[in-house]
Order: C-alpha cells, then sequence, then structure tokens
C-alpha cells in the first residue's frame, strides 16, 4: 500500500524549510516572468522590407558610426531590415529609427544604408540591426564602433570596423576584414581571406584558397587553409597553424610559431626572439634548413639526428626529401618533431 505524506510548513524544522523552498521557487518564477514582461515592454524592433530581382546579386553597401549589426542570409527576391534595441531610455523606443536614424536609398539591386541626421547630430544611437538578403549578395560594410556578423551569403565580403569585433562565416567567394580594435573570426570560406587586425587575435578555419593575415597585437590561429601567410610584426602575440594545405610564410616578432601539419608544399617559418617549433607526421617527406643566431635547437624525431650543441645551423633530409622547410629564429629555440 502505497503512503502518502502531507507536509505543514511549521511543523518541524525539515518540514518548514521544504514549504519555504516551495515558496521561494514560487516567488522565483513571478520575478522571472516580471522581468521577461518589463524587458518586453523596453525592446521594440522597427522592421522594412525591399523587394530586389532575382536576376542579379544584391549589392549591400553600409556605413555606419555606432550599432551591432547582423547581415545573414534570408530569402530570396527581398532585403528585411530589422532595427531593435533594449535601452529604454534611447530615443528608438519612441519613434520609427527608419525615418531619423537610419537612411536607405536603393537603385535596383544597390542598396546603400547609412547613418540618418539623428545620428549624424549625436544622438543615442545603440541600435541593433539585422539585415536578411537573399544568397547571391555582395557586402561592402563599414561600422565605426560595433560587432559585424555576416554569415551565408556568396559575397564577396568585404567589412571593416574601427573599434569592434567581426565575425564572418558560409560566404562563396573572397573576404576581406579589417579592424583597428577587435577580433576577427573568419569560418568557411570558399575565397581567399585577406585580415588585418591593428589589436586583436584572427581566427580562421576552412579556407582552401587560403589567407593572408596580419596583427600587431594579438594571436593568430589557423586551421585547414590552402597557400597562406600570417605575420605578427610587433608584440608577443603567437601563431598556431594546422592542416596547411599549401605553402606557408609565417613570422613573429616574440612569440611563437606552432605548426602541426603535413608538409605539401614549402614553409618559410621565422621568428627574432619568439621559439618555433615543428610537428610533423612519422612518414612526412621534406627537407629542412634550420638556422638561429644564437638560440638553440631541440631535435623529439628518431629520423633526425641531432646538431651538435654549439651549431646553429643544420640540414637534413628525411624519407627522401620533399617539401621545403626553412626555419630561422634569432634568439628562439627551434624545436622539431
Amino acid at each position: 500500500m502505497t503512503k502518502y505524506h502531507v507536509i505543514y510548513p511549521g511543523s518541524t524544522i525539515g518540514e518548514w524549510s521544504i514549504g519555504r523552498a516551495f515558496q521561494f521557487a514560487v516567488l522565483v518564477i513571478g520575478l522571472v516572468a516580471s522581468m521577461q514582461l518589463a524587458s518586453a515592454q523596453s525592446r521594440r524592433e522597427f522592421h522594412r522590407v525591399f523587394e530586389v530581382s532575382l536576376a542579379e546579386p544584391v549589392i549591400l553597401d553600409l556605413e555606419l558610426s555606432r550599432a551591432s549589426l547582423e547581415i545573414a542570409y534570408g530569402r530570396e527576391g527581398q532585403v528585411s531590415i530589422t532595427a531593435s534595441t533594449n535601452n529604454e531610455n534611447s530615443k528608438a523606443l519612441n519613434e520609427d529609427p527608419f525615418s531619423n536614424r537610419l537612411i536607405v536609398a536603393m537603385n535596383g539591386n544597390h542598396l546603400e544604408v547609412h547613418d540618418g541626421p539623428d545620428v549624424l547630430a549625436g544622438a543615442d544611437s545603440n541600435v541593433a540591426y539585422r539585415i536578411d538578403v537573399p544568397y547571391r549578395t555582395e557586402v561592402r560594410s563599414f561600422v565605426q564602433r560595433g560587432s559585424e556578423t555576416i554569415n551565408g551569403v556568396a559575397g564577396p565580403v568585404e567589412v571593416r570596423t574601427q573599434d569592434g569585433n567581426i565575425m564572418v562565416s558560409y560566404v562563396s567567394q573572397q573576404v576581406s576584414a579589417r579592424t583597428e580594435s577587435g577580433n576577427i573570426d573568419v569560418q568557411v570560406i570558399g575565397g581567399r581571406v585577406e585580415a588585418r587586425a591593428n589589436r586583436g587575435d584572427i581566427s580562421c578555419v576552412r579556407a582552401p584558397q587560403g589567407v593572408d593575415v596580419e596583427t600587431n597585437d594579438g594571436d593568430i590561429s589557423l586551421a585547414v587553409v590552402g597557400p597562406s601567410r600570417a605575420a605578427v610584426p610587433r608584440g608577443n602575440g603567437g601563431i598556431k597553424a594546422g592542416g596547411i594545405w599549401g605553402s606557408f610564410t609565417a613570422s613573429t616578432a616574440a612569440g611563437e610559431l606552432y605548426v602541426r601539419a603535413v608538409p605539401h608544399s614549402d614553409w618559410q617559418l621565422s621568428s627574432a626572439s619568439g621559439g618555433v617549433r615543428i610537428e610533423l607526421p612519422p612518414e612526412a617527406k621534406f627537407e629542412i634548413d634550420a638556422s638561429t643566431s644564437s638560440g638553440e635547437f631541440m631535435v623529439k624525431r628518431n629520423d633526425l639526428d641531432a646538431p651538435e650543441k654549439q651549431s646553429h645551423h643544420f640540414t637534413w633530409k628525411v624519407n627522401g626529401g620533399g617539401a621545403h622547410i626553412q626555419v630561422h629564429t634569432d634568439s628562439g629555440m627551434i624545436s622539431i618533431g
């Protein structure tokens, strides 16, 4: 026979705690509901749709002073722009931003989007914009302060920001990304990638046509890319690369340069005061030419004889030779494994 116990809050210390816990849970649920309602009341969105031709690609030109911008594939035959904000003090909550904060000029399939008179006059412009576009869309975008995210278009894509992060993914053609201060993240790009950051990290995953990336103060991370160049000419930033399918040129000033891949083509790797670490599979065929001005060598392979302790240069063929790997440091260690 199943026994049921009825708990009366206050009957014992344990039972009182359970009762109070139930009351507290009800209170939390009420508070969460109130917060969601308040958020919904303070958030306001404005929406506008522009019809475009299916016969030609869309060209989207944007220049905004401050915004959070997202451009993504939506549907064919139209460009849809949504403006929203969670700032209850923002002027955008009380009036349509398309009339005074955002100007959209359309000529056929060419749309130009830029700040309206209120923003140019110094009004608060903390607004998020989402633009849904057809797949065949070319993007040229500049946001002075704010993040930019672009996903699922044919391209080409040219995106810039003065102060903010950039993320570009699933673009069929080439991508160019530049920021003065911010991180750049690029993933699954059909064309060649060019990325520049004065202060910020750069990462790129799956770009078979290769990349050309450089940052003056940050780290670079590459995975599964074609013929590429990567450089950190100043600062302590390092470079990490794996799955390099083609030639590779990489250099750092003081950070570590680490490459783990099969050498399908020639590599040129260098660092001033940082170390260079290379990991190659046992069956890899390559020729290595390694030199250092005042650094040391560390060899972790059975098919390579370690150079003499005072040596500053050595060359070797592995598995009959193949791709040429040239490595140099001024004072950093060279490690080969």
